[in-house]
């Protein structure tokens, strides 16, 4: 069976999570990195033996459960100690989709993250969808959902790839911003998916 890796990408408030909901109800599976990354920081030998080399016995409390609030304190103030993480857990989250992706016995798989290109997931996929929206109503879904404050999704907004550049990297986009219908956008691209799936296995 020819098998699609699909990548769901998109800047915070874009609406990803919608798009991967619908695509999981449309029977195509979804692996989330956040989710994922979060249980893998727990489960993963590697992971936990770099991060206690990294920032000592602290990580993890006294039934080996992250102490996420501790080490956040210790990773957000130097910008080198969060890249250092990232070059610790983004392998490691690449290894555990690709593993995933060979047990799916679907045509289509897909995987939802917001930091596709940063993490190196883009080489390990044969499609991207941007899912993407104005800035404006990025920031009041943000500020809606998270209760975060303007200045504050704005800031997270400047550290994301710009969409302009996104957008050049993509093969797919949905417009979420709320007056288009998704639904159609996301059927539209499955078939096109089908379509490639189809000629694959015509050759």
């Amino acid at each position: 069976m020819t098998t699609l890796r699909v990548a769901v990408t998109g800047g915070i408030g874009s609406g990803k999570s919608v798009v991967s909901r619908l695509l999981s109800i449309m029977g195509v599976p979804v692996y989330n990195c956040d989710t994922r990354a979060k249980e893998l920081m727990e489960s993963d030998i590697l992971i936990r033996q770099g991060l206690v080399r990294m920032f000592g016995e602290e990580c993890y409390d006294a039934v080996g459960r992250l102490n996420r609030k501790w080490l956040a304190s210790r990773i957000f103030v130097d910008k080198s100690a969060i890249e250092r993480v990232n070059e610790l857990v983004h392998p490691r989250v690449k290894a555990d989709f690709t593993n995933w992706a060979e047990q799916q016995q679907q045509p289509i798989v897909a995987v939802e993250t917001a930091i596709l290109f940063e993490s190196g997931l883009n080489e390990v996929v044969d499609r991207v969808l941007l899912v993407w929206a104005d800035a404006e109503t990025c920031i009041s879904r943000v500020e809606g959902r998270d209760g975060m404050s303007r200045h504050g999704v704005i800031s997270r907004m400047n550290n994301q790839m710009p969409l302009d550049d996104l957008l050049l990297l993509c093969d797919y986009a949905v417009h979420n911003d709320g007056v288009e219908p998704v639904i159609p956008q996301v059927k539209e691209f499955i078939e096109s998916l089908q379509k490639t799936i189809d000629k694959c296995a015509d050759k």
